[in-house]
Order: C-alpha cells, then structure tokens, then sequence
C-alpha cells in the first residue's frame, strides 16, 4: 500500500478533476470512502452507514428499498474509469472501488511497484484503534515452531482421504512452475469479478429448522453467529429450496436442527447431492447456560469448517475440488509438514488463483503467511521475497474482507514477524474478536498473550479452548499450563502437563518437571530427570538457549530455570 500522505495526494486530483465537477456527490462519496479506510474503519463502509454519513438518511433506511448507495457507488466507478482514461491516465497511484465492496483499493500505476513501496510504508491498525504504525525491515528470530503456531493452524490434523486427493493432484513426479516474487499479480487483473462468484469456490452451508420447538430455535440462532464467522465456507442462512441432489453440486451441505421438544436438539450435517451424512449428534439445550451452549456449537463447527475438519475431507472424497479448495488443502499439509515443494506448489495454486477471474480475501491472507514462510525459511523459488510485499497481500486481504477474521489474523501475522508486536496484537485480538467460535484462533491468540507475558488475560481464553475442543493439538496443553503456572495455579497446570505425558520432546519433560517440583511430587520429579538426562541431551546443555530461542518472556524463563535448577536438572552455579 502507498504511504497515507500519497493516497491523500491522489485523492485530492480525482476531486479537482473535470471528470468529477459536476457530481458533488460521487467526490463526497469518495472523500469518505478513502478516509474512513485510512483511519482504519474499513469495517464501518457498509451501504447503511453511507447512506447515513454520507447522504443523510436517517436510522429508518433501508438498503433492501432504498438503492441509493448502489447507485452512487456505481456512479463512482463510471467517473473513476473515466477520469483514468483521460486526465488521470498518467497518475501514479490510482484509487479503485471494486464491485462488490465499498473498501477502495490503491494501485500504483506500474503493476510492479503496487506491491514494492518502501518498507516504511504504513499499514492501519484495527478499526477500534485508529493509529497508524510503519513496518520495520527486521524479521523476528522467533523459531518456525512458534511462528505457524501463531498463526493459528494445526487445529485438527486432515482426514487421510484428503492427504490421498492431495498426493493425487500434486503427482511426484509432477514439475512445479518457478514462482518468483516478481510474478505477484497486479491488483487490476485479480479484481475482474465480484465476490459472489468466490462464495461458489467454498463449500456452502445452508441451515434447515424441523419443527418449532423453542430449543431449536435457540441453536438455529447460536449456529447463525457462529456459521457467518468462518471464512472457509459459504454461509447461507436459510434452508436450501430444495434437498434433491440433481440441483445442487457435491460443495453444498445443510446443517437440520431438529426437535420435537424444548430439551435435546438433533444436529445433522448432510451432503445436499449425495444425501450422505457426515455428522449426527444430539445437542441438550434446557437450562444450560447460554456459555455452555456457545461453547459446544463452537466446538462442533471447529471440528467441521476449518480446512482440517470433516466438510473439506467430504469434498475431497467426492472428488469435489473446486480451484480454491484445491489450493487451501496444500496449504494447510504445508502447515502440517513445512518443506520448499510443498510451499512452492501451494504459492503457485493461489497465484494463480488470484491472478484469474476471482479475488478472495481468503487467498490473499494465505500468500501473505507464505510469503512470511519464504523469508523465514530463505527458500530458493521466492529468494526475492520481502516484507513489503507480504504486507501488501495482507493489505489486500483485509480490503477485500474488512470484517475477516483469516485477514485480520494475516496482517497480524506479518507484523508479528516486524517490529510491531503491540500493532501485531491488537490485529490478532480483532481477528480472535471477529470470530470466537473458531477455537483454533482463540486457542492460538491465548497462545501468543500467554507468550507476551499477559498470563491473566492470555490463560482464560486458552483455557476455554482446551475445554470445549472435544479433540486438539498437546501445545493447547503446554501453553495454558505455562499461563498457570505463571498465574501459580499449581494443580491445574498438574492436569494440564498430564496430557503431555506420552510425548518425548524436552521443553514438554521440562514443564512437567517443572510443575512435579513446585508439587514437590519427589518421586514423579526423580522419574523425569532420569528420562531427560538420557533422551533430551541437547535441551540439558542450553535450556537457557531454547528458551530464548523461542523468545519466552523473561520472567516465565527465569521461573523455568530456577525451577529445573532446584529440581536438580541444572548445576546451581
């Protein structure tokens, strides 16, 4: 993105144009347009708000009767057209309003250069934050355990039948094209479409309500907020107009809530095409708390919507892919097993996703972390790559998706890889925000409080994770219970370390270590020093080095070594 003072810049030639003198209301409608983007409320242009801001309704508008913004706004794109066809076809940065959004897009006029400003280039917080913040060149030494940790995946593994179609489509032998960081695409040429046609790349899911018994509606409302949250899918919130598979493709699901009375709600997920069943559960709603109920839901679509859960292994199996999920299933096995081929087939699917007929927001969060990926890992086929231009993909991606939690958490990711981790945090709390029925982000955003230091706030959230997953990843466990044991919530961090009993890794035995001291659980303390004396070796000569390796704040590592110094693993002086 070019700097706030540019943009300004250019803004200010659109308004004093020709092109726009006579319409009073398309320069009012840009002003605003532009303004309120670089104050970071992207998230604030909607049809209802322009219309109140910007032409004056009042709170009884409704844009379903009143087309005024849609007419204005096409106005706008007409004027723009015009305005860079003639006077303004020698600008530097053009100002776009795509189809489909209010958010404008800023665009240098060499293709190149819209995604190579210089690294001080600044980059807007969040909408409830306002400031603005540049992006330092230093990456952080964070290991690559953390930083794909933080950046949310490994929730739940893939199906085996997804790793089958994967392996199928990539082929072995298959020669990967040589992607270079030159060949990122111009905004032009991935905004020929709206976002509607992207919604038919995801998987849909209706909502279908047998009955009316009140504890049906309760869920359908608790599913609805939950459901619209998921960037991975297409959420329609209504039942399908027809369950016959000869009308609908194999990418369209339908969740039925059924019940005939005010207690238990049966949960479906049915394949609308095949008529096959993924999912069947009963649901006990009747004097629960409304927390209770939230958390179950969320634990059910996080098993079910992410790309590692049961909707996308269903695709895969019907031999379903569209381009998109193709491109989102390499993506996540990168995550799963991070090597050079497998980053460069997956970077060369969503380039080439993107510089197609569709714009996703999606995608573009996803070549932002894999840019970051390609720096970190200094890998050969995008050995040009730079934090400018992961930035500007994140950029894109939260302009095509102001209210993404993937987006958010994307520009939230790269800048966690920068010098901004305050700017890093507040875009990854909003993506946790946007979002709270996802219990990967919310377990990772726990993760990363808990490793900033912010053990009160960082533990109730990993917590609430870890309890409601029915299934998750060991490092839910080690995080929350290093927030315990930080917060001195000795047993609990006990039950925590319990689940990691099994694993052989050091910094796991350490913290078990750790904790069967503060205990003092002697005999459970004697047990883990023999197993990593003898299985942990390197750990034993630097733990002080991996801690700082994995940049643990400073106090929880000074309680870890005078722990494991205590405990007799370490030599006191």
């Amino acid at each position: 993105m070019p700097p706030a003072a540019q943009i300004r810049e250019a803004l200010q030639r659109v308004v004093s144009s020709d092109a726009f003198a006579r319409s009073e209301r398309a320069r009012d409608l840009l002003r605003y347009l532009v303004e309120q983007d670089l104050a970071g409320h992207a998230d604030r242009l909607k049809g209802y708000s322009i219309a109140v801001d910007v032409f004056g309704k009042d709170a009884s508008f409704d844009p379903s009767t009143d087309t005024v913004v849609r007419v204005q706004a096409g106005r706008l794109r007409e004027l723009l057209q015009q305005y860079y066809a003639g006077e303004g076809a020698h600008d530097l940065v053009r100002i776009t309003v795509p189809r489909g959004s209010y958010v404008p897009l800023y665009v240098a006029a060499d293709d190149d250069a819209a995604l190579a400003f210089p690294e001080t280039a600044s980059v807007e917080t969040p909408a409830e934050e306002g400031q603005v913040t540049s992006l330092s060149p230093r990456i952080s030494a964070a290991d690559g355990r953390r930083s794909w940790i933080a950046y949310g995946f490994g929730a739940l593994f893939l199906a085996g039948v997804m790793v089958g179609t994967v392996l199928q489509w990539g082929g072995g032998s298959k020669a990967v094209p040589e992607v270079q960081a030159a060949d990122v695409p111009s905004v032009p040429q991935a905004m020929k479409s709206g976002p509607s046609s992207v919604r038919q790349q995801l998987p849909a899911i209706y909502l279908k309500v047998a009955g009316k018994s009140e504890a049906a509606e309760t869920l359908a409302a608790v599913f609805r907020r939950g459901l619209a949250g998921f960037d991975t899918v297409s959420f329609i919130a209504r039942e399908p107009d027809s369950l016959s598979g000869s009308t609908h493709p194999k990418t369209d699901f339908v969740f039925t809530l059924k019940s005939d009375a005010d207690d238990v709600v049966h949960i479906e997920l049915q394949n609308i095409a095949s008529g096959t069943v993924l999912l069947s559960r009963n649901l006990e709603v009747k004097d629960r708390p409304q927390n209770q109920i939230e958390d179950e839901v969320a634990d059910l679509l996080t098993s079910v919507t992410p790309v590692s859960g049961i909707l996308f292994a269903g695709v895969a199996q019907d031999g379903a892919e569209t381009p998109l999920i193709r491109c989102l299933i390499l993506n996540e096995l990168f995550y799963r097993n991070p090597n050079a081929t497998a980053h460069q087939e997956v970077y060369a699917c969503l380039q080439e996703f993107v510089t197609g007929e569709l714009t996703s927001s999606l995608a573009y969060s996803e070549l932002a972390g894999l840019h970051m990926q390609a720096i970190a890992a200094r890998y050969e086929h995008l050995k040009d790559a730079s934090e400018a231009q992961a930035l500007a993909f994140a950029r894109m991606a939260v302009q095509f998706g102001p209210n993404s939690p993937y987006a958010h958490r994307s520009m939230g990711y790269v800048l966690s890889r920068s010098s901004t981790p305050d700017e890093a945090m507040r875009w990854t709390r909003k993506a946790y925000e946007l979002n709270m029925f996802d219990l990967g982000m919310a377990a990772s955003y726990g993760y990363e409080l808990i490793f900033d230091g912010l053990y009160d706030e960082g533990t109730p959230i990993l917590k609430r994770a870890v309890q409601a997953a029915s299934a998750h990843p060991p490092w839910w466990d080690y995080g929350l219970a290093l927030g315990q044991l930080m917060r001195n919530e000795l047993r609990e961090a006990a039950n925590a370390v319990s689940v990691l009993s099994a694993s052989p890794r050091a910094h796991y035995r350490a913290l078990r270590l750790v904790v069967a001291h503060e205990l003092d659980r002697q005999s459970e303390v004697e047990g883990l020093l023999e197993q990593i004396r003898v299985g942990n070796k390197s750990f034993v000569a630097d733990p002080l080095g991996f801690f700082r390796r994995g940049l643990y704040p400073e106090d929880l590592t000074e309680r870890l070594m005078q722990s494991l110094t205590h405990a007799g693993l370490l030599d006191a002086s």
